[in-house]
């Protein structure tokens, strides 16, 4: 707390209250009663000027203060830089302030966040697409993608790099579509083809990586689920 903080910081210095109250100019009774009772509000300009009688910088107390609505340690530096400024300055700091925030909102209205899973995919291997192990993406507000994964592996190239982040959205797929699919335990993102007798050929489009091609025969009994269609730029061929 600000409190015990501040006592701490006294005791190093070898200064008394009395002494730091004389250089700050606020009275000695206040700066007891800050530190007797810990969690007490305090205001900014007088935690400033206690920082610079003692010498320290202000996120020595930011992780327990609770002096002001900043609770990031650069949170406090922005705030006391804008505290110093004159009445010219704070205009100009505010005229600039708007600005940005008026972009920020626009570009906000103009996309929306779903998962990327973290766990590394490949053509061939894919991440999880259930589970709560992701970082948010940032994608168009239109775009129709319900979350992401990021493919490690050249089987999908051209059409899906090494590296790249796939976006899938959750939906039916027909032959000649790049899905993410699971295939009796494992994760793997392909070209989906189905032939007249049921046999599902999971795909690999870079045909040198032909050795990752999976056949699924319709009486072969292997578990196939697909969570979603790869959106992409344009569709591959039927390789």
């Amino acid at each position: 707390m600000i409190g015990s903080t501040l006592k701490q910081l006294l005791a190093e210095k070898r200064m008394t209250v009395g002494e730091l109250s004389r250089r700050v100019d606020v009275p000695a009774q206040t700066l007891y009663s800050i530190i007797r009772r810990n969690n007490m509000t305090i205001d900014f300009d007088v935690l400033l000027r206690i920082c610079s009688a003692l010498d320290v910088p202000v996120d020595v107390f930011v992780r327990d203060a609770r002096a002001g609505a900043a609770s990031d340690p650069a949170d406090w530096v922005l705030l006391g830089k804008l505290r110093a400024l004159d009445a010219s300055g704070r205009a100009l700091a505010e005229t600039v302030i708007d600005h940005e925030l008026d972009r920020v909102r626009a570009t906000a209205a103009r996309t929306r966040v779903i998962p990327l899973y973290r766990t590394p995919a490949a053509a061939g291997y894919a991440s999880p697409a259930l589970g709560e192990d992701y970082d948010d993406y940032t994608v168009a507000a239109d775009s129709r993608a319900d979350f992401a994964v990021r493919i490690a592996g050249d089987s999908m190239e051209p059409y899906i790099p090494d590296g790249a982040v796939a976006l899938v959205r959750r939906s039916p797929i027909t032959t000649g579509d790049v899905g993410l699919f699971f295939v009796d335990g494992d994760m793997k993102c392909k070209q989906y083809v189905r032939d007249s007798y049921g046999t599902v050929y999971l795909r690999s489009l870079n045909r040198a990586r032909a050795d990752a091609d999976v056949r699924i025969p319709a009486d072969s009994g292997v578990t196939l689920c697909c969570f979603g269609k790869v959106l992409l730029d344009r569709r591959p061929p039927v390789v």
